[in-house]
């Protein structure tokens, strides 16, 4: 149904009853179809999408596509299966120490959204390098504990793409 709706045209009648059923059914299996997932660590989630975080939506195209990881060290480790099971579009992570692993990571290239609450200077250098977030187009990232010079430099890189999230 989802994709059925992105073809139709604004004002077409069919539209909102799509977006009617689309909403029903994930009301009633859209929970189910997250546990379906893997999840091969306590720290790592398939969640739902709460109201007005990022576009709200729990499935793009009928997929799962909304992941939290607790880390990047325990992401990088279990980023194949999590990848390869849905087209993971939006992820959240919340503490990054380092970022060596996680900028390796080419599954990356494929999110429309990224977003790291707590970094360290450490991985912002290391997610600098990375060369897989370079057609990411909505990169958000708590800057609390980076220096000027490190807000500046990630500024440089991403551009308009990069909005801080405190």
């Amino acid at each position: 149904m989802q994709c059925e709706v992105t073809r139709l045209a604004a004002d077409d009648d069919q539209r909102a009853g799509l977006i009617d059923r689309e909403t029903e059914l994930e009301k009633k299996f859209g929970k189910r179809w997250l546990t379906e997932l893997p999840a091969p660590d306590r720290n790592i989630h398939w969640v739902e999408a709460p109201e007005g975080w990022l576009d709200g939506k729990t499935f793009d195209c009928g997929f799962a596509c909304q992941l939290f990881a607790q880390t990047a060290g325990v992401l990088a480790k279990h980023g194949h299966v999590l990848f390869s099971a849905t087209p993971v579009r939006r992820l959240l992570i919340w503490n990054i120490k380092r970022g060596d692993k996680l900028a390796k990571m080419p599954q990356l290239r494929h999110l429309h959204t990224i977003r790291i609450r707590v970094f360290s200077k450490q991985a912002a250098d290391d997610l600098l390098e990375c060369p897989y977030l370079d057609s990411v187009p909505d990169i958000r990232f708590s800057f609390t504990a980076l220096s000027e010079a490190h807000i500046e430099r990630l500024l440089k890189k991403f551009g308009d793409r990069l909005q801080h999230q405190p």
